[in-house]
């Protein structure tokens, strides 16, 4: 349950439903397994799994939601290469070309046949909705990721206005600063790893993994305007992770110590250890991401809502 990338977003009117009246509406979409012609489905599940029934986890005013997307696994080469087997046949047979039209139906009437013996992966999206903080956090690395996570629960509650954390300063310009210098923010130490790249005429970029930041060799490639697209952070030796040049944070991992603060309580039911892991972590996020807003120079209130209500 741990999440291990975030995609934050800030409402821009307050979340107003209970967790019932959530829990409530997520059930309108709830979670059907894929049918014999279906290539994919995606629906809301328990966020506790085959311990709980509820589709919503409310601990301390926060939400916990997952979606399950459920799709077909149709490897393109084997559609490839019974299209192939049958033009080739219609050509022999009846002497003619096979047109792209009709090897359009062709490949359609393949994949019909396949869909009911294909085999089905399954993945979970976890996020939270903060209201006292205005926050849903999406536990994504990638943006269409977690936007398919909102549009799927904009269907359900009927508008989402939100914008991508957005802070003041440009992330890519404030994070070179903290390497440039080899001096990040109060609460914050640089980690090993960064990504640079020159402006887009140059093209060149430099990945560094294991690296000491702080090397001559490293800071002499910014001194020829390079800029920093991703920087490993650590913050208050509580949190480890990778922030990009859209503030996505990668990679995060909480210390042992944090961890072990859930084991300390020693919950004795699966729900309690949700709940416990649950409580510490949005805690914890809640602190960080209020410290990486600042270090940023506070969120950009100037940034245009993204209203996801229905059309």
């Amino acid at each position: 349950m741990w999440f291990k990338n975030l995609r934050v977003y800030r409402l821009t009117k307050p979340f107003t439903l209970s967790p019932d009246e959530l829990d409530a509406a997520l059930e309108q979409k709830a979670f059907q397994p894929c049918g014999k012609q279906d290539l994919s489905v995606y629906g809301w599940v328990p966020p506790l799994g085959r311990h709980g029934k509820q589709l919503v986890h409310a601990t301390n005013g926060y939400m916990m939601i997952c979606a399950k997307r459920q799709e077909k696994i149709l490897p393109g080469s084997v559609v490839r290469e019974q299209l192939e087997e049958k033009v080739a046949a219609i050509s022999q047979e009846e002497g003619r070309n096979v047109g792209r039209a009709e090897k359009q139906n062709l490949k359609e009437e393949i994949i019909f046949s396949l869909l009911p013996r294909a085999l089905v992966r399954s993945q979970l999206q976890f996020a939270y909705i903060a209201p006292q903080d205005n926050w849903i956090v999406v536990n994504a690395s990638s943006a269409k990721r977690a936007e398919e996570l909102l549009s799927a629960l904009r269907d359900v509650v009927g508008s989402l206005p939100v914008i991508p954390f957005a802070t003041k300063q440009i992330p890519s310009q404030t994070m070179t600063h903290w390497l440039a210098n080899s001096q990040p923010p109060a609460g914050f130490a640089l980690g090993d790893e960064c990504e640079l790249e020159a402006p887009r005429d140059d093209g060149r970029v430099i990945r560094c993994k294991k690296h000491d930041l702080t090397a001559e060799e490293l800071l002499n490639h910014l001194k020829t305007n390079m800029t920093v697209r991703k920087l490993a952070l650590t913050w208050q030796d509580s949190i480890e992770c990778v922030i990009d040049h859209e503030l996505a944070i990668k990679r995060l991992k909480f210390s042992e110590r944090i961890l072990d603060k859930a084991t300390d309580r020693h919950p004795e039911s699966a729900a309690e250890e949700f709940d416990v892991d649950f409580s510490i972590m949005t805690m914890e996020l809640k602190e960080f991401l209020d410290a990486l807003q600042e270090a940023f120079g506070g969120l950009d209130t100037k940034v245009r809502a993204v209203d996801l209500s229905d059309d």
